[in-house]
């Protein structure tokens, strides 16, 4: 069933912080709360982020040999197990290779790097999970996500989430178009020197945020987990840093910039172009010998690259 996928790690988690943390003495994960403030309309980032995602996905699948994203699901869903409204499931692979850190691929098998992705989207609420089937439980990821339209990032609390989660949760302010905010700004995604044609938006000042219209924010919570001994802290650290929080801000450029275009697309539009990325995604993975779930070996060493994967999320 579509929509129980995924539940297993996710209700084991909430198991477990819900009876005070782990029961075999491994610490609670830590739990961040990202908040992404942009000059968009919840609504039209809705279409902006599905854009984003297929286009990015698309560039990224084939630039390293037996590397990217496959497409298995993408369909409507009217019942799930997370409480969500009726949206669209995803369901996809990530085969990573050289964008897992040499620390992390000391404990994993070759044959075990990728991530299963499961998404609900029922906007503006948005559920994501990955797994790795290598590592079972061991690790946790997970992003809850809720966009708010007219927003400036001052919802305390606009997941809802528990009072538990809230003690432990801590808060980020993304900025895209802040230079100091350790990722690069690239020529071609620079929000703080584009200026949309179609919409005449940008470019950014610095504090942006607090003056534009039309407005919105995405309130991400991330959860991460990797139990393993010696390494819980380190990786959990890492892949906050440079999987979660500096990917989010580099594809939200993308996002921004690329305003000219998506603007004025509609849902079908997305629709067919997802299809299209689906299948010539599968198309290069296959012919760099990857299967569904069987990518090829990895021979080459391991960049501390981040993962890219905020850019589904």
């Amino acid at each position: 069933c579509v929509q129980r996928r995924g539940l297993s790690c996710f209700a084991a988690f909430e198991r477990d912080q819900d009876r005070g943390g782990d029961l075999r003495g491994v610490p609670k994960m830590k739990i961040v709360e990202y908040r992404l403030t942009l000059p968009l309309t919840a609504d039209e980032y809705h279409l902006a982020q599905l854009y984003m995602v297929a286009k990015a996905s698309a560039e990224e699948t084939g630039k390293q040999t037996g590397e990217g994203v496959e497409i298995v699901r993408n369909e409507p869903y009217t019942k799930n197990e997370h409480g969500l409204p009726p949206g669209q499931y995803t369901e996809k692979y990530f085969y990573l290779k050289s964008k897992v850190p040499k620390f992390i691929a000391a404990v994993i098998p070759d044959s075990a790097m990728e991530l299963v992705e499961y998404s609900w989207n029922a906007f503006p609420k948005c559920l994501t999970i990955y797994e790795n089937k290598y590592l079972g439980e061991k690790f946790h990821l997970s992003v809850e996500t809720m966009h708010v339209n007219g927003d400036r990032g001052s919802i305390e609390n606009a997941n809802k989430l528990p009072k538990a989660d809230l003690a432990k949760r801590t808060v980020e302010h993304l900025n895209i178009a802040d230079k100091s905010n350790g990722v690069t700004i690239v020529k071609d995604s620079d929000p703080t020197s584009f200026k949309s044609e179609r919409t005449g938006r940008g470019p950014l000042a610095k504090d942006f945020a607090t003056s534009c219209k039309p407005v919105m924010t995405a309130y991400k919570v991330v959860r991460l987990k990797f139990k393993v001994f010696g390494l819980q802290s380190k990786v959990e650290s890492w892949g906050h840093y440079y999987g979660i929080r500096n990917p989010f801000i580099d594809y939200h450029r993308k996002l921004f910039c690329w305003i000219d275009e998506w603007f004025g697309l509609k849902m079908e539009d997305i629709r067919r172009m997802e299809n299209e990325t689906a299948r010539k995604n599968k198309a290069k993975l296959l012919a760099d010998g990857v299967e569904h779930g069987k990518p090829v070996p990895c021979t080459n060493g391991m960049s501390s690259a981040s993962s890219g994967l905020a850019h589904s999320t």
